[in-house]
């Protein structure tokens, strides 16, 4: 790849890892006791998603997915995710997406981020993604229209999060579990 084309695409910062489990509690218990990791979140009922981090600028680091019936047992990650600093960024790489042939990009909003979903040519499922404005308790996830201004954007993804559980801006919420990172 020459150094334009790098230089032409944003900064992209490794975030978190989705794995497909067989026992969250097990994993959970590991990752707690032997990592360090704290849980930071997690979906309702028996097949609750479980999130982990050990950062608190991080919601999760790690997210546990216990294995839906009939996936396929032939690899045990969902997505990788990278970071990238802003809504600008993530439209970058949305458009670098489309206009490859054959990719599909998926666009939605887990509340906290804005992000886009798609797969490499051997099928790895990848995630870029920007932080929003706010906190919600996850999973969530609702699609969005990339084509939009920010502003609209904005005010489209706010109104989606009014009401729902956990709705705090994200720098409470992270003011919030600073202590248990051990943070003051």
């Amino acid at each position: 790849m020459s150094e334009a084309h790098a230089t032409a695409f944003p900064d992209l910062a490794l975030s978190h890892f989705e794995l497909y489990v067989r026992d969250a509690a097990r994993m959970e218990a590991f990752y707690t006791a032997c990592l360090g990791f704290i849980v930071t979140d997690r979906g309702a009922g028996a097949d609750a998603m479980v999130f982990l981090s050990r950062n608190a600028g991080e919601h999760h680091q790690l997210v546990l997915n216990p294995r839906p019936s009939g996936r396929p047992t032939d690899s045990p990650l969902d997505h990788i995710s990278f970071r990238v600093a802003d809504l600008a960024g993530v439209r970058r790489f949305y458009q670098a997406l489309r206009a490859e042939a054959g990719v599909a990009v998926d666009a939605v909003s887990h509340g906290s981020t804005w992000s886009i979903y798609f797969r490499d040519p051997e099928g790895n499922r990848l995630e870029v993604f920007a932080d929003t404005p706010w906190h919600v308790d996850q999973p969530c996830r609702f699609a969005i229209d990339l084509e939009r201004d920010d502003a609209q954007l904005l005010a489209f993804t706010e109104q989606q999060l009014r009401g729902r559980p956990g709705f705090r801006p994200v720098a409470q919420w992270r003011r919030e579990h600073g202590e248990a990172f051990g943070e003051r």
